[in-house]
């Protein structure tokens, strides 16, 4: 399932009430696996690349986030299966192409870890749907 459209974040404004002040044009895809499946046949196209991730654990830690290969956090469990690893690589493929250094090797030597306008956090098991097993957002910084 796929789908883009607005979304809205209502902040309450001083003498002012509830204001609509910030308003996202998004993107998601829902993808779903068959119980027990979790490899990507791609999965190798982009297992080597190099993307700044902020786990859920590093938020509640109050860490920052860690760049890393998408294979070294799939083995590591911090992304769930090589099927999300893949997806996660292709958004960085896709930013990439929009003009959004998303990968360490798209940012240029030393400036990704610093200069970083792509990451993708995690979301906390208080944001996930019900049904999920993991959840990553494209964060950009404008």
């Amino acid at each position: 399932v796929a789908q883009i459209g607005k979304a809205f974040r209502n902040e309450i404004a001083p003498k002012q009430g509830l204001l609509r002040l910030r308003e996202f044009e998004m993107a998601e895809i829902e993808h779903f696996l068959p119980y027990g499946s979790s490899s990507h046949a791609n999965f190798e196209l982009v297992a080597e690349s190099e993307l700044l991730f902020w786990s859920a654990a590093a938020q509640e830690q109050g860490k920052e986030a860690t760049a890393m290969t998408i294979r070294a956090a799939v083995e590591q469990g911090m992304v769930s299966n090589q099927a999300l690893g893949y997806y996660l690589g292709k958004t960085a493929i896709f930013l990439e192409k929009c003009g959004l250094a998303a990968s360490a090797a798209a940012a240029g030597d030393g400036a990704f870890a610093r200069e970083a306008r792509v990451r993708f956090r995690q979301h906390r098991s208080t944001e996930m749907a019900h049904y999920a097993a993991d959840c990553w957002d494209a964060e950009v910084r404008t």
